[in-house]
C-alpha cells in the first residue's frame, strides 16, 4: 500500500482482506485471455500525476484515471513454459510435491519504475529475465536485456530503478539464486539501456535483492542484499555494509522517506529497521571524505 502523495485521504494498496474492493478490467480483454500475475504484483503511481497508475502482470497495465479503465501492453515477458522445464533432472510435467512453491504463474513482471524526470519512461523488469524499456508512456518497448554482459540468459530480475537525476539512466539488479548462482549482479546505464556498466565492484557474493537511489546526491545508492544492506557514496566504485546494529538478515525492500530522509528497510522475517535521517550520507563527497580532517553535516532541525 502507498499515500496517493496529494490527496491524504487517499491510499492506493494491491493485495486482499478486508477494505478492498475488487473489480474487472475496462475495457474487457478478449474473451479467452489469461494473465499472469506475480505473487508479489508490482504497481506504481506516477511520480508525475497520482491519477496514472502502473500495474504488472505478464503485460504493463496503466490506467490514467485511478483505475477506473485500463489500456495493456503486450506480453513484455519471455513467456517461458515452467512445465517444459527439468526439476532437478525430472520431467518438468512429472506429478510432483510443492512443484512449483505454489506460485501462481511463472513469466511475469516482477518491477516496475517510471521516470521521476521525465514522464512516460517506463521500465520493467520479468522474472525470467528481460528488462523492457518504453519512452512513450507503455505503447512502444524495447527489450534491453540483451545488452546486460555477464549475465546468464533469464536470469531473475530484482529490481529496475530510474535514475533521479537524468532521464535515460537506470538501475538494475539481478538474482540468479534460484540456479545457484550467488554473484551479485548490479548495473546502471546512461543512455535508456543501449550500453550497461557493473557496479558491482567489491560486493561480497550474495544474490542482491533491491537497489534505491538518494534524489539529492547523484553518487549516494543503497543495495538490499541476502545479507546485509550496502552503501556506496561514489557511484558504486567501492561499497560499505551499512547499520552495525543490524542482523544479518535478507532485505527485500528499501525506501528513502521523501521528507524525515529516514532509510527504511523491509526484511525476510526481522521485521522493518529504520536508519534514521540519512541526509549527512547525502551531503558526502569525495572532498569530504579524502581531503578533510572534520566535517560539520548540517542535521535534520
Amino acid at each position: 500500500a502507498g499515500a496517493e502523495g496529494v490527496d491524504p485521504a487517499i491510499l492506493a494498496q494491491f493485495g486482499f482482506g478486508p477494505g478492498a474492493a475488487n473489480g474487472n478490467i475496462v475495457p474487457p480483454p478478449p474473451q479467452g485471455t489469461n494473465f499472469r500475475f506475480y505473487w508479489n504484483t508490482p504497481f506504481q503511481l506516477s511520480p508525475h500525476n497520482p491519477s496514472t497508475i502502473y500495474l504488472g502482470a505478464e503485460r504493463l497495465f496503466k490506467s490514467m484515471d485511478r483505475g477506473n479503465t485500463w489500456v495493456m501492453s503486450d506480453d513484455l515477458t519471455r513467456n517461458v513454459g515452467r512445465n517444459d522445464r527439468p526439476i532437478m533432472g525430472l520431467d518438468g510435467k512429472a506429478p510432483m510435491a510443492s512443484k512449483h512453491d505454489g506460485a501462481a504463474a511463472y513469466s511475469n513482471i516482477v518491477t516496475v519504475s517510471e521516470s521521476p524526470v521525465v514522464p512516460g519512461i517506463v521500465w520493467v523488469g520479468t522474472n525470467d529475465g528481460n528488462v523492457q524499456v518504453s519512452r512513450d508512456g507503455g505503447m512502444a518497448w524495447k527489450n534491453v536485456v540483451d545488452k546486460v554482459p555477464g549475465v546468464p540468459k533469464e536470469t531473475h530480475v530484482s529490481r529496475v530503478e530510474a535514475s533521479p537525476f537524468d532521464p535515460g539512466s537506470a538501475y538494475v539488479t539481478f538474482d540468479g539464486h534460484r540456479t545457484d548462482d550467488h554473484k551479485p549482479y548490479v548495473f546502471v546505464t546512461k543512455g535508456f539501456g543501449e550500453t550497461w556498466t557493473s557496479i558491482a565492484s567489491n560486493l561480497p557474493q550474495g544474490n542482491v535483492n533491491v537497489i534505491t537511489a538518494s534524489n539529492r546526491n547523484r553518487n549516494l545508492l543503497f543495495l538490499g542484499t541476502e545479507y546485509a544492506i550496502y552503501v556506496t557514496t561514489n557511484g558504486g566504485r567501492e561499497w560499505k555494509r551499512l547499520m552495525q546494529g543490524m542482523p544479518t538478515v535478507r532485505v527485500d525492500d528499501l525506501v528513502i522517506h521523501p521528507r524525515e530522509r529516514d532509510l527504511i528497510a523491509g526484511t525476510h522475517g526481522r521485521s522493518i529497521y529504520i536508519l534514521d535521517d540519512i541526509s549527512p550520507l547525502e551531503q558526502m563527497n569525495e572532498t569530504t571524505t579524502d581531503k578533510a580532517d572534520a566535517v560539520l553535516f548540517d542535521v535534520r532541525p
